[in-house]
């Protein structure tokens, strides 16, 4: 590694404003009002809960009392990435040194947190700290967006209650309210879809999204047979994993005929193994299936070649295979490193074999997946980081490989703004000017 070139490259890439296409920040308050409330996301209760087992329940209704439950574990964490950014946040916004966490210390870092944090003013103060210029958020079809900067946030909507909870009574209760009729057949859940996406148009909508999981299969289903299976959940009888199925793959159609329509893009999140691990904090549950497949969705792809599907996933194996459907297919764009793909090791992997692949206007450098805007600086400076080095090394190599085209330093330039501002904003269709 050329330190000083990546140092170079590394100041200029981090001075870039920030987009951040992904996240589940509450825009109505944006940022935590205190350390407990950082430390409630569910990376420091997990990693703790995996360090230093116990088996009493952490008090996450108290940020409190759960930052005096944490913080004697966090020296269990040092070696981590969620440590580094913990402690970037405690020296960029609590001006904090990592020495002065120690256990004794716990009540008055939390006391020194909140007197910052707490203040009508902090979110603002951190935004133009952070040159944070868009932040997407993911809402639920029936949340209303009064009082929302749409200068700001971009409603995202997420698509979970019509593809995987339309067995569920409550769930169709839910959309029978937000409808205003009854949910019994196919044309119903086309009409609550079409008014979500008409709602969301209306306060700047970014793209559908879908955590899905692992071996989804995307296949042709008729409407009689939608039909059939809305009178069979309808009527109380229980659907079985087939009829699960089938459903999944009819409501995707629907959500892609509504992108079609509407001309947004539907951000795929692949591969997630919800529940196995008993054991686990809230949040931390969830794993991955390193033999997932994207061949699974060969027919939503080729269905709908004008819908454009950004697509993240959580497994190296799952990596490689969307950086090859990235390489040949028009409408795949390589998004983020989603969750367990979403640490240096991972990133610098995918980085370098999406750049040697894929063509460079299709490649969505980031998103931070953040609960509050205090994550964002740190976890995009991670990627930024991560990004210097591939880009200074090949440049490096392209003075000296027989058979590469030259990359100089303002071509590196180009690329990382590409990656990080220009790419995600024109694929979503939200360009603008930063």
């Amino acid at each position: 590694m050329n330190s000083t070139l990546v140092r170079e490259l590394f100041s200029l890439i981090d001075a870039l404003p920030i987009v951040d296409i992904h996240t589940h920040v509450d825009w109505r308050t944006g940022t935590a009002k205190n350390i407990g409330e950082v430390l409630s996301y569910h990376y420091y209760t997990e990693l703790t809960n995996s360090a230093d087992f116990q088996e009493v329940k952490l008090p996450y209704t108290d940020p409190k009392a759960l930052t005096k439950a944490i913080l004697p574990k966090l020296s269990l964490i040092s070696n981590t990435v969620q440590y580094d950014w913990l402690m970037t946040i405690s020296r960029e916004f609590l001006s904090l040194d990592p020495a002065d966490w120690q256990p004794e210390n716990w009540e008055a870092i939390y006391d020194h947190s909140a007197a910052i944090m707490d203040r009508a003013e902090w979110c603002s103060e951190l935004i133009d700290q952070c040159n944070l210029v868009r932040v997407f958020l993911t809402n639920q079809y029936d949340e209303t967006f009064d009082g929302m900067d749409t200068s700001f946030y971009t409603p995202c909507l997420r698509t979970e209650p019509f593809v995987i909870y339309m067995d569920q009574p409550a769930e169709r209760e839910r959309m029978a309210a937000y409808l205003g009729r009854e949910v019994r057949r196919p044309a119903d859940v086309v009409a609550a879809i079409d008014k979500t996406f008409e709602r969301f148009l209306d306060a700047g909508m970014g793209y559908a999204a879908m955590s899905i999981p692992v071996n989804w299969r995307t296949f042709a289903v008729s409407d009689e047979d939608a039909q059939r299976l809305l009178d069979k959940t309808v009527a109380g009888t229980a659907w079985d994993a087939q009829d699960c199925e089938a459903w999944g793959a009819y409501s995707m159609c629907l959500l892609a005929d509504a992108c079609r329509k509407y001309k947004k893009p539907f951000h795929l999140m692949i591969g997630v193994n919800r529940g196995v691990y008993a054991q686990g904090v809230p949040g931390g549950t969830d794993l991955f299936d390193a033999v997932n497949s994207m061949r699974g969705y060969d027919y939503l792809l080729n269905t709908y070649p004008d819908v454009r599907f950004p697509t993240a996933v959580l497994s190296d194996t799952t990596g490689g295979e969307l950086t090859a459907a990235a390489w040949i297919r028009h409408n795949v764009y390589p998004s983020g490193h989603w969750w367990y793909s979403n640490h240096p090791t991972e990133i610098a992997r995918d980085i370098r074999r999406r750049i040697d692949a894929v063509p460079a206007c299709k490649l969505i450098g980031y998103f931070s997946d953040a609960y509050y805007l205090e994550f964002i600086l740190p976890k995009f400076r991670m990627f930024k980081f991560e990004l210097a080095v591939a880009l200074a090394e090949r440049m490096e190599r392209s003075l000296i490989h027989p058979n590469m085209e030259t990359f100089a330093f303002d071509d590196a330039l180009v690329l990382a703004e590409d990656m990080l501002i220009n790419n995600p904003l024109r694929i979503v269709g939200l360009d603008e000017d930063y």
